[in-house]
């Protein structure tokens, strides 16, 4: 694995573990299927985030979590919000977002996620 790599698997553990928190064990363990649904949802997130819509992108994510629609909402979530972390500071000025955004969505989404 090249150093590009190992950088994004390590973005991608800290947004599983900041999702799950200590419950968090291993993010490749929720990867277990997807439907085409989820695929062509994170597809569209991902295509609304490069175009700079980025709030709308995070609105689509919790109406489809509110509503039931994605059975593994863990995947989608968490390769959205990595992909959203790899953005530089320029982009997150030009999107009018933040870092600090991502881990408040992270942490509002987990009440979609983690059931008690």
């Amino acid at each position: 694995m090249g150093m590009v790599e190992e950088v994004a698997e390590a973005i991608k553990r800290m947004v599983a573990k900041l999702l799950f928190g200590k419950s968090f064990d291993n993010y490749e363990e929720i990867m277990i299927s997807h439907s085409i649904e989820e695929e062509v949802l994170l597809i569209t997130l991902k295509r609304l985030a490069f175009e700079g819509k980025v709030n709308e992108a995070e609105d689509m994510l919790f109406d489809n979590a509110k509503n039931s629609k994605v059975e593994n909402l863990p995947y989608v979530v968490i390769e959205f919000y990595t992909m959203l972390m790899n953005k530089s500071d320029e982009e997150f000025k030009e999107f009018k977002f933040s870092k600090e955004e991502i881990y408040d969505g992270i942490e509002d989404i987990k009440k979609y996620i983690i059931k008690n």
